[in-house]
């Protein structure tokens, strides 16, 4: 079996987990604006809590990007690993 060379299909690859990473970072920061919102309409308190789980939102965003993509390039490297132990059997 012949290693995928294809540009494309890496580009592709790429351009999946950017999207993921992306719609990722789209619900943590929209979750925590509904709890925030949530909770301010709870205990009566306008703008706090909201601001409070924005900045919240910022490590937790941020721990989830880097915990997934280096998630996704163990997962890459190990898929390369075994192509070339395919070739070269």
């Amino acid at each position: 079996m012949k290693p995928d060379n294809n540009p494309l299909s890496t580009y592709g690859l790429v351009a999946g987990v950017v999207g993921q990473v992306g719609c990722m970072i789209l619900l943590v920061i929209l979750g925590t604006l509904l709890l925030g919102m949530a909770l301010d309409e709870a205990f009566g308190t306008r703008p706090i809590f909201l601001f409070i789980m924005l900045l919240v939102s910022i490590p937790i965003s941020s721990a989830a990007i880097f915990f997934y993509t280096r998630y996704k390039a163990k997962q890459l490297h190990g898929t390369a690993g075994k192509k070339e132990e395919d070739i070269s059997e």
